[in-house]
């Protein structure tokens, strides 16, 4: 990578961590991510391997004792560190590793992200890229611990490594990101190449495969069954209104939590890059519950989203009109950033997609998350870790909060320094 573009990654990082550190909570927003942990646990011998307490989120039987949850093991194996540090500072202090460590996974994602981007249009602007990424989702779910950023983090970095032709690597990374999460089996047209390429490709994924299938042996008996089919969440439903859901419904469509996505249909042009965004809207649009529980818009489109939003980053793409929908996104996710967006949407209606008040949070404008969120805007105790921590000292939340600010800050500060710095070496090289 030429210069000019290390010290633009480098300012992306630095800016992008800035906002992180801005925004971040501290804990958890879900209790399929504590059940996860729950497994962490058990790869380091705090319970039996692969089984949960039962405690958290959805819960299944195997062919072994014990209880499993239906998801990939990718995300718990990257969790270890979180578990281990729960076994001596309790389970506040797991959650806090987890949310440092999805921050982490975060900054991957970003900075992969960006190097793809330079690869393939050259002149990508800092600023522009930060705010795509905001209108992505991916700061909210940058704060918000769910599996859906490491998946993100470990096909984006696939997708960089088949740019340069490294496809046994991509493979490695799509694999990881398989093991994440299943469905990112659905970003394999990203990857599609000559016969050649494919084979090396096959190579990174098939350890990983041969690993899904044992894990689904030793849990369920079958190494073909992975526990979904005990979840009626995931049944399989086609035409119930999933697909306009994920775009138009006010609790999780994709214009209103994320418009940019929707304009981004309209630039991208290669079909590499749409396709795994229609083939999820299709597959989860007609799950029986394609909403993705609680979480902040279409969670589970989300990992498709920064290959929808690449050609967005190239300077001038999408024109006048751009700069006004990017706007429009970025308000869109500032209550997220400042508030608990998965308890305003528990409050609002039960977590069973059937329950006529979970219908309600999906389609009723009232109960919407995002106009919940607005609504309660500065409304309680920030959800920010400084907050509650001041909570917890006894000393006013305002001055965790400041604490907090002044660390991002400085960040920033080092951010626009290495930015300032690009420029000087483009304006050298021009």
């Amino acid at each position: 990578m030429e210069p000019l573009h290390k010290s633009r990654l480098c300012a992306v990082i630095l800016l992008w961590a800035a906002l992180l550190v801005l925004v971040f909570g501290g804990r958890m927003y879900t209790t399929d991510v504590l059940a996860q942990y729950e497994v962490a646990g058990s790869f380091v011998g705090q319970r039996s391997f692969m089984t949960v307490s039962g405690d958290f989120g959805w819960v299944i039987h195997g062919s072994r004792s014990g209880l499993f949850v239906p998801h990939g093991a990718g995300f718990s194996i990257l969790l270890i560190p979180a578990a281990v540090a729960g076994q001596f500072l309790g389970l506040n202090g797991g959650k806090f590793v987890m949310a440092l460590l999805n921050a982490g996974f975060s900054l991957a994602l970003i900075g992969f992200w960006y190097a793809s981007a330079v690869r393939k249009y050259s002149d990508v602007p800092v600023l522009r890229f930060i705010a795509i990424a905001i209108c992505g989702m991916l700061l909210v779910y940058g704060r918000m611990t769910f599996d859906v950023t490491a998946a993100a983090a470990a096909a984006m970095a696939g997708f960089y490594f088949s740019l340069h032709d490294r496809m046994l690597a991509a493979g490695f990374c799509l694999g990881f990101a398989i093991l994440v999460r299943a469905d990112s089996l659905l970003l394999l047209p990203l990857f599609w190449s000559d016969w050649t390429s494919m084979k090396k490709l096959i190579g990174g994924l098939v350890p990983f495969i041969l690993l899904i299938l044992f894990l689904n042996w030793y849990r369920f008996g079958n190494p073909f069954i992975d526990g979904h089919g005990q979840d009626p969440a995931i049944a399989f439903e086609p035409f119930k209104g999933g697909i306009p859901g994920l775009l138009l419904s006010p609790g999780k469509g994709l214009l209103f939590y994320a418009p940019l996505c929707i304009f981004a249909l309209f630039v991208q042009k290669e079909w590499r890059l749409w396709t795994p965004f229609v083939l999820s809207l299709v597959f989860h649009g007609m799950l029986h519950d394609w909403s993705g529980g609680t979480g902040w818009g279409p969670r589970f489109l989300f990992t498709t989203l920064p290959f929808l939003l690449l050609a967005l980053s190239a300077r001038g793409a999408g024109g006048k009109l751009f700069r006004v929908i990017a706007i429009l996104g970025i308000i869109v996710c500032i209550p997220a950033l400042w508030s608990n967006p998965s308890l305003l949407e528990q409050t609002s209606g039960a977590d069973l997609f059937d329950e006529p008040s979970r219908q309600a949070v999906l389609w009723t404008w009232s109960s919407s998350p995002l106009v919940s969120a607005f609504r309660n805007f500065a409304a309680g105790v920030p959800d920010l870790f400084g907050a509650t921590a001041a909570a917890s000292a006894g000393i006013s939340i305002w001055i965790g909060i400041l604490a907090q600010a002044i660390a991002a800050l400085a960040l920033a500060a080092g951010g626009m320094l290495v930015l300032n710095r690009s420029r000087c070496i483009g304006k050298s090289e021009s």
